[in-house]
């Protein structure tokens, strides 16, 4: 099979337009990426997380997260990160090295939190930290939340722990397989115009 023609500058471009449909539908394989940092003990953290934002300009990827989760004070260690997106139907993957950045309670999370639903903020209301021990399997949410949405005001109080990670993509591995044969394409992004190279699968 030829891809785009197997066109880089083809390839690129279709690359943003699935990043921006997987931001659109929540049904997309690109909705929920795997987001990769490292941890404490310099090792490879990874979680499935939830694609909110796209800029194609700025090759920028956003998601929403708690301040008090151990991911943000390892990002703010290491900003090093990278997403693995994979669709089942087209045979793509993309592995998406990124520097990552933590925002919280700045105009870049004040934007993201007055588009997050009420039931999407009820998400930063827990009062223990995320991963933190219990004794007893629990998510953190009052009682007189439990199964309902918060009121606006109640939400109010989940701002302080809402953070936007925002990641500003370096290098992206282009992965298409197929029958007639695989095809692979690193694109780097530290200069204005992206350089591209065909690799090996």
């Amino acid at each position: 099979m030829t891809y785009l023609n197997e066109n880089p500058k083809l390839i690129f471009d279709n690359i943003k337009e699935l990043l921006i449909e997987g931001v659109k539908d929540r049904q997309h394989p690109f909705h929920t990426p795997i987001f990769t940092n490292t941890n404490i003990n310099n090792l490879g953290d990874s979680r499935i997380i939830v694609l909110r934002y796209f800029d194609p300009g700025k090759c920028i990827l956003n998601f929403n997260t708690d301040f008090r989760s151990p991911k943000v004070k390892n990002l703010v260690q290491n900003k090093n990160s990278l997403f693995l997106f994979y669709d089942l139907n087209l045979k793509i993957q993309l592995r998406i090295k990124t520097i990552s950045n933590v925002n919280n309670q700045n105009d870049t999370a004040k934007i993201m939190w007055d588009k997050t639903t009420l039931m999407g903020r009820k998400c930063y209301l827990t009062k223990k930290a995320p991963s933190s021990i219990t004794s007893y399997p629990e998510d953190g949410i009052d009682l007189h939340l439990k199964g309902k949405e918060p009121t606006k005001t109640d939400s109010e109080i989940g701002y302080k722990n809402f953070t936007v990670i925002e990641s500003k993509i370096v290098e992206i591995d282009w992965l298409n397989l197929a029958a007639s044969g695989h095809r692979r394409l690193n694109i780097k992004l530290n200069n204005k115009k992206p350089s591209f190279d065909w690799i090996i699968p």
